[in-house]
């Protein structure tokens, strides 16, 4: 299990890292394109998320969360910074598609679309995101399937 664990840490890195080769922008002020740091919320208890900002509006988003299961996640992500206006920092409200794939026992996979609502500090000395976010998402499993809805919050530093 521990060999499992230190492979998917690194596919995670590897998958959001290779993003910065490509990516044209970052909203975050001070920062990079990437963004790496805590989630918690279900499905899992808690995770290590990141971030990769195609552009100033798209980025992608993963996370290995933990407790009882393993579950890998991957979403695409459209930010809208635009529908709430704050004095200082950007508040994106955020809509996205993505997948699950719980990996301990028996396999499943789910369907799911996170949104959300983050806040991006303007501080250069700052380059922090906290989030929160509601995801419906329907799991398949061999039995057959399941609809749920789960919460997270979060924060990333961007590098």
């Amino acid at each position: 299990m521990k060999h499992f664990l230190r492979i998917s840490f690194l596919i995670l890195a590897l998958a959001l890292s290779a993003g910065t080769v490509w990516a044209d922008g970052s909203p975050v002020v001070g920062g990079g394109n990437f963004g790496l740091g805590l989630d918690f919320g279900d499905p899992g208890t808690w995770g290590a998320t990141g971030k990769v900002w195609v552009d100033d509006k798209n980025a992608f988003q993963g996370a290995i969360k933990f407790s009882g299961n393993t579950i890998l996640q991957l979403d695409y992500l459209w930010h809208d910074f635009d529908l709430i206006k704050v004095e200082h920092g950007a508040m994106p409200f955020y809509v996205g598609v993505g997948g699950d794939l719980a990996v301990n026992g028996a396999v499943a996979v789910a369907g799911r679309v996170p949104i959300g609502l983050s806040y991006l500090f303007e501080k250069a000395d700052v380059p922090v995101e906290i989030f929160v976010e509601a995801v419906p998402t329907i799991w398949f499993y061999s039995g057959g399937a399941q609809f749920d809805v789960y919460g997270d919050l979060g924060g990333r530093y961007y590098f």
